[in-house]
């Protein structure tokens, strides 16, 4: 289903702020939304990183857009989908930090 205008817009935006996270640095859903002016929709900026697509043909996609430096209100960075959990040790470990499995 294609996305409106609107939603496109927002989309893009997101995709757009979460590239101004510095390395080594997070922030979270509501933060991104925050800046965004919409302090209301942190769940919409989860939603849009759900479906940041992987394909480089894109012009954001998982391998520009840093997806792992937004986290949670909890201090944690949700999954995506199982893969999403392989790619972000991944990402995490070329990035110098040391992941371990927290009993889940």
């Amino acid at each position: 289903m294609p996305r409106t205008d609107e939603a496109e817009h927002w989309f893009n935006a997101v995709y757009s702020a979460v590239q101004e996270i510095p390395r080594g640095k997070v922030t979270s859903y509501g933060h991104i939304a925050l800046l965004l002016g919409y302090p209301q929709r942190p769940r919409q900026v989860g939603i849009c990183l759900k479906h940041l697509p992987s394909s480089p043909e894109e012009y954001f996609h998982s391998g520009n857009v840093p997806w792992q430096r937004v986290i949670n209100s909890k201090g944690m960075i949700s999954h995506r989908y199982l893969l999403s959990s392989l790619s972000l040790w991944g990402a995490l470990g070329f990035m110098g930090y040391v992941c371990t499995v927290d009993g889940y």
